[in-house]
């Protein structure tokens, strides 16, 4: 029987093949035995990470981003400069309010007055009024300041117009009964003259037949 080759010759075989280089097989070993040297950075470089890691914070610079719109504006400022308008409104709102109670306080006392001699029943054209207010035969505006409203089914109502609910009725109603109160006025200027010229010449020859009879019974 042949024999196999031997450990030499297996030896001489290898020394063909190349070999790894000796510096990566030593870097190798380092590696594994924990023997790396440590990183060592530049002075320089560190000055630049230091800067690039930190940047100034803009001048007056007080909220956070979410507090700011999206344009950069306050929006915590335009909230409270918004609150303070409406705040202001709201004031202005009850003084006027108070304001616009006296003055329907007045109107009431004046319509009172202007119209207890004129007449006892105003009319409203029922095309004048609101159409909520449903379907509306007839409406008629009393010296007290009520508003009296005959309906389609039949039914009455009495609307108070110096009701602080009723003040945008009030406005339409005056609009509506402004012109026929003007013909009532000059109805009755018209109505007064009339009587005054009777009277002025039935005076005058009563005059007369007073002085003639005085003369007569002489």
């Amino acid at each position: 029987m042949s024999q196999g080759p031997s450990a030499e010759d297996l030896n001489e075989g290898t020394d063909d093949l190349p070999q790894p280089p000796t510096e990566d097989v030593a870097h190798d070993e380092d590696v594994e035995e924990g023997r790396v040297d440590a990183f060592e950075l530049d002075p320089d470089d560190v000055e630049v990470l230091e800067s690039s890691s930190s940047s100034e914070l803009p001048k007056g610079f007080t909220h956070t981003e979410s507090e700011r719109g999206p344009g950069g504006a306050d929006t915590s400022e335009e909230v409270v400069m918004t609150l303070r308008t409406v705040r202001e409104n709201v004031g202005q709102i009850c003084e006027l309010s108070a304001e616009e109670d006296k003055i329907v306080g007045a109107f009431s006392q004046a319509l009172l007055g202007m119209m207890r001699p004129l007449a006892k029943a105003i009319p409203v054209d029922p095309s004048a009024l609101p159409v909520e207010m449903g379907d509306v035969r007839s409406a008629n505006i009393i010296p007290e300041g009520q508003l009296l409203v005959q309906r389609g089914d039949g039914g009455m109502e009495s609307i108070d117009l110096a009701d602080g609910a009723n003040r945008d009725l009030l406005v339409e109603v005056i609009k509506a009964m402004m012109p026929k109160f003007s013909v009532l006025v000059a109805e009755r200027r018209e109505k007064i003259e009339g009587r005054m010229g009777f009277l002025a010449s039935i005076t005058k020859e009563l005059q007369n037949i007073a002085e003639a009879f005085s003369s007569a019974v002489k």
